[in-house]
């Protein structure tokens, strides 16, 4: 059974491509596991509320689609939800070292290596609960939003699929929430990139920076400094590059940013 609680004001409800979907519980029933579209969701407690958040890849069509919540010793409850169009503006960038544009055969196989890497970084999940009261990892301006249609020197490539924060190079970025590193390193296209999980497969990435000073398995506290921005990688200028993604599904950061 399902009621209607005030929400927290944040993770806010984003139904559309690459949004979220904020689902109040009622707390009689003991939920083990909630999907949209095959993608696990987390569960979460604000008080003594209780809600799902289920991620919307970022490819999903305009129409109805059903969250499913199973149950112990019940049968599950299919939720029906509206997932809105949403069409994300174009951005074209230009970028002086054109390796980062059309990669040379010498650097296909460490791409490949990290995408490898990256899928397993990704789907890592843990059981303990999830804490989302985020705070913004950096200070500095929007530079480019979740989900523009990008195109380097012309040619188009993947959806961006964080936030980038533009800030002075060195700046300290520090963890939205508390978690525990997965993966710490240097990689072609996101630079010195750092995976944090926080619960549940729920996980923040940081990307271009400066430099990283936590390590894979260490636990790190809300607020703590990670690494600092810089500009590498595939990167115009120095910025944090700041994703979100839940069962590795990337969405909109700003759902959970105050």
């Amino acid at each position: 059974m399902l009621i209607i609680l005030s929400l927290p004001a944040e993770p806010r409800s984003l139904p559309v491509p690459g949004g979220i979907v904020v689902v109040p519980l009622d707390g009689a029933d003991r939920y083990t596991e909630v999907s949209l579209m095959g993608h696990r969701g987390i569960f979460c407690i604000e008080e003594k509320e209780r809600y799902a958040i289920v991620p919307v890849p970022l490819g999903t069509r305009k129409g109805r689609y059903a969250i499913r919540l199973k149950r112990e010793r019940a049968k599950p409850v299919d939720l029906p939800v509206e997932i809105a169009r949403k069409d994300y503006a174009e951005q074209h960038l230009v970028l002086r070292e054109r390796r980062k544009v059309n990669p040379e055969f010498r650097d296909m196989r460490r791409i490949e290596r990290e995408a490898i890497r990256k899928r397993r970084d990704k789907t890592f999940r843990s059981e303990r609960p999830p804490k989302v009261d985020f705070l913004w990892p950096a200070k500095g301006k929007i530079s480019s939003p979740f989900g523009l249609r990008r195109f380097f020197n012309g040619q188009p490539r993947a959806p961006h699929r964080g936030l980038d924060i533009a800030a002075p190079e060195g700046a300290p970025v520090r963890a939205s929430e508390e978690g525990v590193v997965v993966d710490a390193g240097d990689f072609f296209f996101s630079g010195n990139l750092l995976f944090i999980e926080h619960g549940q497969g729920l996980m923040t990435l940081y990307a271009h920076l400066k430099r990283i000073v936590v390590k894979p398995g260490e636990k790190v506290q809300k607020g703590e400094v990670v690494g600092y921005v810089g500009r590498t990688g595939r990167a115009t200028g120095p910025h944090l590059h700041f994703g979100v993604l839940i069962d590795g599904v990337y969405v909109d950061p700003s759902a959970f940013l105050p």
